[in-house]
């Protein structure tokens, strides 16, 4: 499970578009894994969640700088940015969350992180718990789903054959 961070300016746009755009590539990164989308903390509302939405990761590709102005307008993204992560199953969550409500102190690892992060398995372990206790619709829908966006059933037709 990831941590993907977007500023207030953008993550509406991610969410939108169901694409992400980081400096590098993400280590570790596979087809499906599920993505926890956090604002950053310093531009969400007293009230607000940081957490409020999960997608499942498609593909890392790198970005051309106009695709990537075009998608992110107004933050010099083409400049600051290489990598663009296409997300699927993209899902509101009914309870959105913190990581301090999740993890307790342990959250503090994750407050310096600046584009994203794997989860550490304990961590992931939590995480899923609280997904399942407080957003079980999420969690049913994405166990019930079988509608694959068309790149992972190309993928797969062809990793079958």
């Amino acid at each position: 499970m990831f941590l993907f961070k977007a500023s207030g300016q953008t993550y509406l746009r991610v969410v939108k578009q169901s694409l992400h755009a980081f400096p590098y590539r993400p280590r570790e990164v596979e087809v499906g894994q599920v993505v926890l989308l956090s604002k950053n903390r310093e531009d969400c509302t007293s009230s607000e969640a940081q957490i409020q939405f999960v997608a499942k990761i498609l593909a890392v590709r790198p970005a051309t700088t106009l695709e990537l102005d075009a998608h992110f307008p107004g933050v010099s993204a083409g400049e600051r940015f290489g990598v663009m992560v296409e997300l699927y199953w993209m899902e509101r969550l009914d309870r959105p969350f913190n990581l301090s409500q999740v993890l307790g102190p342990d959250h503090k690892f994750y407050n310096t992180v600046q584009d994203y992060s794997l989860l550490k398995d304990a961590d992931e372990l939590k995480v899923f718990g609280f997904l399942v206790k407080n957003n079980p619709r999420v969690v049913l829908s994405y166990l019930n789903r079988d509608d694959l966006p068309e790149k992972l059933v190309e993928y797969h037709d062809s990793d079958a054959g």
